[in-house]
Parts: C-alpha cells; structure tokens; sequence
C-alpha cells in the first residue's frame, strides 16, 4: 500500500501559515510607505481608503484565523471589553486634560520623536476633517481592519515565530518572555505614541497569553480603535489619527 504525505502549501517558500498572518500587515504597511515614497500627502484620506479595502480583501482571501486560535473562551467578550475602554482611556488621557503643560510635555518626550513638538495642524490626518466619507471609512478600516490584521500579525505570528520559527506547534501561552517584551517593543514604535503603543500591546499580548487565544486581545484592541475613532470624529480630535 502506497502512503502519501501531502506536503505544506508554500507560496515563494513561505508556508501559507506565514503568508496569512504576515501578508495583510505587509500591504498594510506598504500602504504607509506610499504616502512617504510617493508624496501622497494631499490624497491621505483616498490612500487609507483604498489600504483599507486591498487589506479587507486580503484577510478575506486569506483568513489567517484558520491559524491563530481564535476559537470562543468563556468572559472573553466582558474581559476584551474591559481591556479595550481601559486602553482607550489611557491612549486618550493625555492630550485631553485641561492643563496644557500636561498635554505639552506628553507631545514633546512620549509621542514620536521625542524631545520636539509634533505639528499635528499641518498633519495628514487632519484631511478627514474635509471627507467625512472617508473619515467613516478610515473609522471603519482603524477599528474593523488594521486591529485584527496588527493581532494576527503581532501576536498570532511574530511572539511565536521569535520562540521558534516552527512556530506553528506553538500554543500562544508557550511563547518565551523575550519573544513577548520584544513584540511589545515593535509594536510600540509602529506608533507615533509609543508610550500609549507600549502599554496597549502589554495589554494585547497578555490577553493571548493569558486565554491562550486572540479572540480576546482581537475584541480588545477593536474596541479601543472604536472607540478613540469615535471620540476623533465628535470632538474633532484629527490628531489621533
């Protein structure tokens, strides 16, 4: 009797694993890239609203919760909702208090690059204040699609994968403390904020760590992006974004 093995699907020698988890972050990343390459400043709105449907597109082509687990663990909906506000709340704070010097020394040494003051008048994302179209449409891809795309990749493939590159064998509450501290770390400097970047992904990787799943830290992290979307359109609060 002959025994046949199916080998792994590879795409360019990444298994589809890989290609999954990783692939919707790269183009959402390569979607940033071309508003710095390109000069595209004056269309950010038009440039997030076409990221937002090429990746919405791609976890739909690709559905990377086949290999991350995902599956329903009981108080994960109460416990990613808590998370979620708290985190909110925290990211917010800052730059919402009435005392100036509190928001002015937040913005020159906590927000990116430390030690000067962003100009956030003259930033991009202040061209959805003129597309409310598009200012649902970033709400919709901030909260909906980056947030689970940035949870499959940072803590469905990169703690894992930084444990062991096999690192599909790997249960999320095996990932090694370097791997955890190290993803943290990334994905606070993927944020102009990066003390609000630091805490939420402590908050997101022990929401996989702890429920052994990203369903929580995938509810957490929507809410939260829901939430501060939602506080930028009703107080105009452009900067957050």
């Amino acid at each position: 009797m002959n025994h046949h093995t199916s080998t792994p699907r590879t795409f360019m020698g990444y298994s589809l694993a890989d290609v999954a988890l990783v692939g919707p972050f790269a183009l959402w990343i390569a979607g940033i890239l071309v508003l710095f390459c390109h000069d595209a400043f004056d269309f950010p709105a038009y440039v997030y609203a076409i990221k937002t449907i090429l990746c919405a597109g791609a976890v739909v082509l690709l559905r990377p919760w086949r290999f991350a687990n995902c599956a329903a663990c009981k108080g994960d909906l109460l416990l990613g909702l808590f998370v979620g506000i708290a985190i909110y709340v925290l990211w917010a704070l800052p730059e919402s208090t009435p005392w100036e010097c509190v928001t002015t020394f937040y913005h020159r040494w906590f927000v990116m690059m430390p030690g000067s003051l962003p100009d956030y008048n003259a930033s991009a994302c202040y061209a959805f204040s003129a597309h409310p179209v598009l200012a649902i449409i970033k709400l919709i891809g901030s909260a909906f699609v980056i947030a689970p795309i940035e949870e499959f990749f940072f803590r469905g493939w990169l703690m894992r994968w930084l444990t062991q590159h096999d690192w599909q064998t790997l249960e999320l509450r095996q990932v090694s403390r370097q791997a955890f501290w190290t993803t943290v770390v990334v994905f606070a400097f993927e944020h102009d904020r990066f003390i609000g970047g630091a805490l939420a992904g402590m908050a997101y990787g022990a929401l996989a760590v702890k429920t052994n799943a990203l369903r929580a830290s995938i509810i957490a992290h929507v809410i939260t992006n829901l939430i501060l979307g939602l506080h930028v359109l009703f107080f105009e609060a452009y900067r957050f974004w």
